[in-house]
């Protein structure tokens, strides 16, 4: 009587790679979607802490300090939370910024950024902030575009409006912050809607923007 080899037939073999394989692209989709989750999370927290400091920074300077004006704009306009905020800040002991003599470091080289722009600031170990803001960033845009945006109430009318650079008309705020989250770009900003738009050969959408205003403080 032959008797019968063991082991794996090349059917069998097989089977098991694709099971591994199925199993593995399920795992990594939910390793990346827990991750996208996770970055969101902390830009809703970095949108919210950037504001709440604003509002504190106008109780502790009493008043704007010009320097905060200085900061650079951005995509459509608006005012960034650059270098220049981020030593305003500072100075007056908010966000934690990470500064010695003057010189900003770690992720805060080039003012306040949204997670996805910090974690590319945590890999790269460059010195200079000016030179990091135009570093791609995976999911889209450079590091600059990952900046936080802000505007506040200049005129202590109790709104902050569109010339000083908010995406909707009226904001019943002191202060406001929002990022243009995953892709950078901040889309069409004339309403909290989805609205899609080119550039750069790449899709915007301001679907994924965090805000720290809620529906209700918007007057169009």
């Amino acid at each position: 009587m032959k008797k019968r080899q063991s082991g794996f037939t090349l059917i069998e073999m097989l089977v098991v790679i694709g099971i591994i394989g199925i199993l593995a692209a399920a795992l990594f989709g939910g390793y990346r979607y827990a991750v996208r989750s996770a970055r969101k999370a902390k830009a809703v927290e970095a949108v919210a802490n950037a504001k709440d400091a604003l509002e504190m920074l106008y109780q502790k300077a009493e008043g704007w300090p010009p320097a905060l004006f200085r900061s650079a704009k951005g995509e459509q306009g608006f005012r960034l939370m650059d270098e220049n905020v981020a030593k305003v800040l500072s100075k007056y002991g908010l966000l934690g910024v990470d500064i010695k003599g003057g010189v900003l470091r770690g992720v805060d080289r080039c003012g306040i950024a949204d997670p996805w722009a910090q974690a590319v600031l945590k890999r790269d170990t460059s010195s200079s902030g000016a030179s990091l803001l135009t570093r791609p960033v995976p999911s889209g845009g450079t590091v600059q575009d990952h900046l936080i945006y802000f505007a506040v109430d200049e005129d202590d009318d109790g709104f902050v409006t569109s010339d000083e650079g908010a995406p909707v008309k009226k904001i019943r705020a002191k202060a406001i912050a929002w990022c243009a989250g995953e892709d950078g770009g901040l889309g069409d900003c004339s309403s909290v809607a989805a609205k899609n738009a080119p550039a750069n050969g790449r899709t915007i959408t301001n679907a994924d923007n965090v805000y720290s205003w809620q529906r209700g403080q918007e007057e169009r």
